[in-house]
C-alpha cells in the first residue's frame, strides 16, 4: 500500500467516525469544497481542508467494491453498499460533478434500532405477527423507511420460524438470521433487476419478501400476486400520506387495468406507515410524525370506489381506537407534548390553516 493510499484510509476514516459521532445521516464528499454531513437535517462542515481531485478518486476506487470498477470507470454514477472498517456500512452514490467524482454516503447503522428507540406508532408492532398482505412504508428521500423496515424485518427474525427474502439497490441494513432463514438479494450483484428478483423470489419458498421500492407497473403487478399468494410483502414508495399512496400505487396501472387494481389492491393491503422526520424542539435531533391507515372495511371500500377519495382521511381520522392516525393526529400530539415548536407542525400539516384552526390557536 502506497504513502498516499495509507494516509487516505487514516483521513477518511477520520472523517467518518467524525460524521458518526455527530450522529450524522448523510456524508458528502465533492472537490474543492469541504468535505460535509448531514446532521439533523441540516449540512455541517466535518473538517476546514478543501477536498481536491485526487483525494476524491482515491476514495471513489477505494470505496467502489472491486466487481464494479470497471462499470465505474463509464457511469455517470452507480449506486452500491459499502463497510469502512470500524465505522458503519454505508449506502454510496457515486457520480461527477464538474468531471471529477463525488460521493454521498448514506449512514448505516450496524446495529438495527428496536421499535421503541425509533418512536414508531404502536400499530406498527402488529406487522411481524402478519402472515400475507402487503405493508407500504412512504415517505421523501431521508425520512428513515430502510430504518423502520429493517426494524420490522430484525423483530420478525428474532421471533419467528420463517425465510425472510429481500431484494435490494443496494443491500442496506444485514438482517440477522435469528430464528429465521434470511436470503437478501442485491439488484445487479445478486439479481438483474426488481421484477426478475421477485418473479424468482416466489419460487425460492419465502414466507416474508421485502421489494427495496414498487418503482413502475411491472413491479407492482408481481408485487400484487405475491400478496394474493399468501406472502406477506413489505415495500416502499416516495408518497406523503395514505390516499395519494394508494392513487399512486393504482395510476401505475393503465386505464383499462386500474380497476381491477384497486380491487386487488382492497383485498391484500394490511397496513400505510407514512413518515416525516422534523426537527425536535429544543435538542440537536429528529422525531418521527407519522401516518397510520389500517385494514378495515370501510378503507377496503374506499380503495374499491375512488370517488370516496374525501372521506379517507375523515374516516383514518374516526379510527383512532383501531390505530390508525393522519398525519396532523400525530402533529397534534407532537406539539402538545412540547416534542415540535408550532411553526414546524403547522408546515409539515396536510393543512396548515385547518392544524392551526383546530387547534384554537390564532
Amino acid at each position: 500500500m502506497s504513502d498516499g493510499q495509507q494516509i487516505l484510509i487514516r483521513k477518511v476514516g477520520q472523517l467518518l467516525a467524525g460524521a458518526i459521532r455527530l450522529g450524522a445521516s448523510d456524508i458528502h464528499f465533492r472537490c474543492g469544497q469541504l468535505p460535509m454531513a448531514r446532521v439533523n437535517g441540516e449540512l455541517t462542515a466535518l473538517d476546514q481542508q478543501v477536498l481536491d481531485g485526487q483525494f476524491l478518486r482515491l476514495l471513489a476506487e477505494r470505496m467502489t467494491p472491486a466487481r464494479l470498477r470497471e462499470m465505474a470507470e463509464h457511469s455517470d454514477q452507480l449506486d452500491f453498499s459499502a463497510e469502512w472498517p470500524e465505522t458503519s456500512r454505508f449506502r454510496v452514490h457515486l457520480f461527477k460533478a464538474r468531471g471529477e467524482p463525488a460521493l454521498v454516503l448514506r449512514v448505516i447503522p450496524l446495529r438495527i434500532p428496536d421499535f421503541s428507540t425509533l418512536r414508531l406508532p404502536a400499530a406498527i408492532k402488529r406487522v411481524p405477527d402478519l402472515i400475507s398482505g402487503l405493508v407500504l412504508v412512504t415517505g421523501a428521500t431521508g425520512m428513515g423507511k430502510s430504518t423502520t423496515i429493517a426494524s420490522l424485518l430484525d423483530a420478525i427474525s428474532r421471533h419467528r420460524k420463517v425465510h425472510i427474502l429481500t431484494i435490494e439497490d443496494p443491500i442496506e441494513f444485514i438482517i440477522g438470521p435469528g430464528q429465521s432463514l434470511v436470503s437478501q438479494r442485491e439488484v445487479g450483484k445478486d439479481v438483474g433487476d426488481f421484477v426478475t428478483g421477485l418473479w424468482a423470489g416466489l419460487r425460492e419458498d419465502p414466507d416474508i419478501v421485502f421489494l427495496g421500492e414498487i418503482r413502475d407497473v411491472e413491479t407492482a403487478r408481481v408485487v400484487l400476486q405475491a400478496a394474493e399468494t399468501g406472502h406477506l410483502v413489505v415495500s416502499t414508495i416516495h408518497t406523503g400520506d395514505a390516499p395519494s399512496t394508494i392513487e399512486h400505487l393504482v395510476n401505475l396501472f393503465p386505464a383499462d387495468e386500474q380497476q381491477s387494481a384497486r380491487l386487488r389492491l382492497a383485498t391484500v393491503l394490511e397496513a400505510i406507515f407514512c413518515q416525516r422526520l422534523l426537527p425536535m424542539k429544543g435538542r440537536h435531533q429528529r422525531v418521527l410524525a407519522s401516518e397510520v391507515l389500517l385494514r378495515s372495511a370501510s378503507v377496503q371500500e374506499w380503495i374499491r370506489r375512488p370517488d370516496k377519495a374525501r372521506t379517507l382521511l375523515e374516516r383514518m381520522t374516526q379510527s383512532a381506537a383501531e390505530g390508525m392516525q393522519t398525519l396532523d393526529m400525530d402533529l397534534r400530539r407532537l406539539y402538545e407534548s412540547g416534542l415540535v415548536e408550532m411553526d414546524v407542525a403547522r408546515m409539515a400539516a396536510h393543512s396548515p390553516s385547518d392544524f392551526v384552526r383546530n387547534l384554537s390557536v390564532v
